[in-house]
């Protein structure tokens, strides 16, 4: 309550109680010395007179104590609201004679001191912030001189920083911007595995405890430069496939020492290897084209050596030559010379590059010639001048189609010393002297124009054909060293698999013509979905799913469904632990209402194959109604199978089989990673089963429902 309400309502209270006690004091007194009737008059003469003192005092108090100490105290206020709101270098004013004592001073010294800090403060920030726009300034000044691409981002893949050069060189104005996605503009795979191995250099304690010693600190960063971890070298492509960049990565740290995001850098190929080309083509010339003068030259000057017998129009003849040879050589020498000058040197590095980056511009160029090329297998890793490599595999398939053959299959097959590109056509092998003859040709648009045989050399490799066993298929095969890059790490800490789930209502088909046919002449989608939890009937909600065509056997790696989903919900922490998909990844992606019928219009009606079919097909399941969209396609469950196959083996989760099988791990837990490593394990699996008898798809469904059963039967004891 205000001072102005509360010391009224006081001073009244002290004035009723005044009042109240000599009142009954007085008619007490009376009472002894007779009946009260007696004494009205009297009483009621001294109340009155009483009551008056009483009021005349309140008055007079109430009136002191507002004027010196209530109204005083009120103006305190004002100002001191006044000086904080608008800081001025005054004291603070009040009238004389307030029984404040020293309170204005204090309040005066202390609006002084919140002033000076204020202006010490604003000093300060001032300050930074002119440091924070020179060393801005600076930046800019430094990136707008780069002409290699620079873009920041952090482990979003959201874009912090880019320079002019990064949207010179990508061409995609509209999807570079800060805050955009970083992998609309990039393939995602290469930056991924880059940065997986960056991370992998540094020591985990650093990235958790910001308290580290210096000691540590520089214990760790000796180890990473010892290591080789702080810049990686990689290739990459842009999103549309229409440029090729040499990329470099490091990572952002701050004080503490813990990563926070990345820096790429990046340059376009094409002109590192038009340099090279001029460069080369003045080589050329001078080994080649200068042949012709230098040998006149010499019989010319042979003839005047030993020429006595010549004539003098003889002789004056060969002069002209000598003369005219010469200049020739001199002008051509001053043209290679200036034309050299102002090319860069350095050779074209060889690097890792993802083969379905390399294989997709491959099918990308040769659609507008009428040749189809599809991609299949699971990616691999490849150590190659990709530009190069491109182009002589183009060259190979060109002379193959001019035969008449329009459709071909590539992929990159992983071994133990080599990785195998092979490229299959229905028809016949090439023969050796043909194939020789191919090889000879130069190349147009490499360096110097080599031909494909100097670059499958400069690979350490050698090219041969032949044909596919028991078919009809021919293809070509070129072997390469592996690649550089480290294996995959094993992840620190074990995260807890998936529960299995068994449904015998996914083996139900009412199709019998399906129970005949052939597991290998099925299409197959296979898939998996990532999610916030693994308790589908209890409110967890997809976040993603990933899908992969395999066809006769071949993984179609051109064909592939990727979507992220917003499940309307937060994801747990550790379920972003084991997929790495945050809230705000989602949060701008559309519901499964609106994936899941595109998903379905992707599968169509193949056989849909999942590893632990049962808890995928779930969440599909309970988002029927919703989605307006049902999955009643055969379905097959390439964890039962797996069991079956290898019944003795102690873990049967999917990194274990792909292990066990030769199956190289990439892209773990994110739904297009696990769907092409259960695509490369269920290539697998068709040919095994197959070996042990199982063949059509009636069998693997009785395989499959035996499995489910022994395992429901085991898991209760």
């Amino acid at each position: 309550m205000r001072l102005r309400v509360v010391l009224p309502a006081m001073l009244a209270l002290l004035a009723f109680l005044a009042y109240l006690v000599p009142t009954s004091g007085l008619m007490a007194v009376m009472r002894l010395t007779g009946p009260i009737e007696t004494h009205v008059a009297t009483i009621g003469t001294y109340a009155s007179i009483g009551l008056g003192v009483i009021i005349v005092l309140f008055v007079l108090t109430w009136g002191l104590l507002y004027l010196k100490l209530i109204r005083p105290l009120e103006e305190l206020t004002r100002e001191a609201q006044m000086l904080a709101n608008t800081p001025q270098d005054r004291d603070i004013q009040l009238r004389a004679g307030h029984l404040l004592d020293r309170l204005p001073v204090a309040v005066g010294a202390l609006q002084k001191r919140l002033s000076s800090a204020r202006a010490e403060t604003s000093d300060a920030v001032a300050a930074a912030t002119r440091r924070a726009d020179e060393q801005r300034t600076r930046l800019e000044a430094i990136l707008l001189d780069l002409t290699e691409g620079v873009i920041v981002a952090n482990f979003e893949h959201r874009i912090l920083l880019y320079n002019e050069a990064a949207q010179r060189i990508l061409e995609l104005r509209d999807a570079l911007g800060l805050g955009r996605p970083l992998f609309e503009l990039l393939t995602e795979e290469p930056i991924q595995h880059v940065l997986e191995q960056l991370m992998r250099g540094i020591d985990p304690s650093a990235q958790s405890d910001a308290a580290e010693s210096e000691e540590g600190k520089a214990e760790r960063h000796a180890k990473e430069q010892g290591s080789g971890q702080r810049t990686r070298h990689f290739v990459c492509a842009t999103v549309d496939l229409g440029t090729l960049l040499d990329a470099r990565m490091s990572l952002v740290r701050d004080a503490a020492g813990r990563a926070s995001g990345y820096v790429l850098t990046f340059a376009d190929v094409g002109p590192q290897l038009d340099n090279l080309a001029r460069r080369d083509a003045i080589l050329r010339e001078v080994m080649i084209d200068w042949r012709r003068p230098l040998a006149n030259l010499t019989a010319a000057a042979e003839m005047m050596a030993t020429g006595a017998e010549l004539s003098e129009n003889e002789r004056r003849s060969f002069e002209e030559i000598v003369f005219k040879e010469v200049e020739n050589l001199n002008a051509r020498f001053r043209e290679a010379s200036k034309s050299y000058d102002v090319l860069a040197a350095g050779p074209w590095p060889m690097s890792d590059i993802l083969s379905l980056d390399m294989f997709r511009a491959i099918k990308k160029h040769l659609a507008d010639a009428g040749i189809e090329v599809t991609l299949v297998g699971v990616p691999v890793w490849l150590h190659a001048d990709s530009h190069s490599l491109m182009r002589a595999l183009e060259h190979l398939i060109r002379h193959v189609a001019a035969g008449g053959t329009r459709a071909f299959d590539i992929e990159a097959e992983p071994g133990e010393r080599y990785a195998y590109i092979e490229i299959a056509w229905d028809g016949e092998p090439v023969s050796s002297a043909e194939l020789d003859r191919w090889l000879a040709e130069p190349l147009v648009g490499t360096v110097a124009n080599r031909t494909a045989a100097q670059i499958v050399e400069r690979h350490g490799s050698e090219l041969w054909s032949s044909r596919k066993d028991g078919g009809g298929k021919a293809f070509l095969r070129l072997p390469l060293k592996p690649t550089t890059r480290p294996q995959a790490a094993k992840p620190a800490t074990r995260l807890a698999p998936r529960p299995e789930y068994y449904d015998f209502d996914l083996f139900a088909t009412t199709d019998a013509a399906m129970n005949d046919k052939p597991l290998k002449r099925i299409d197959f989608v296979v898939f998996d979905t990532e999610t916030t939890g693994l308790k589908p009937s209890e409110g967890d909600e997809m976040i993603s799913v990933g899908a992969v065509r395999v066809v006769n056997g071949r993984i179609l790696t051109g064909e592939t469904f990727e979507r992220l989903i917003n499940p309307g919900r937060p994801i747990p922490p550790n379920s972003i632990r084991f997929h790495g998909i945050t809230d705000e990844m989602v949060k701008d992606k559309p519901p499964a209402r609106i994936v899941l019928p595109q998903f379905k219009s992707f599968v169509s009606d193949a056989c849909l194959v999942a590893y632990n079919a049962a808890f995928d097909m779930k969440f599909l399941e309970l988002k029927r109604e919703e989605a307006g969209v049902g999955f009643d396609n055969p379905v097959l469950d390439a964890l039962l199978l797996t069991i079956y196959l290898h019944k003795d083996a102690p873990d049967h989760s999917l990194s274990a089989m792909a292990n066990r099988l030769g199956i190289e791990i990439m892209g773990r837990h994110t739904a297009l990673g696990d769907a092409m490593m259960t695509a490369a394990l269920w290539v697998r699996l068709l040919d095994l089963l197959e070996d042990s008898g199982v063949k059509t798809f009636g069998q693997a469904i009785q395989i499959s429902t035996r499995m489910m059963q022994e395992r429901r039967l085991a898991s209760k004891f």
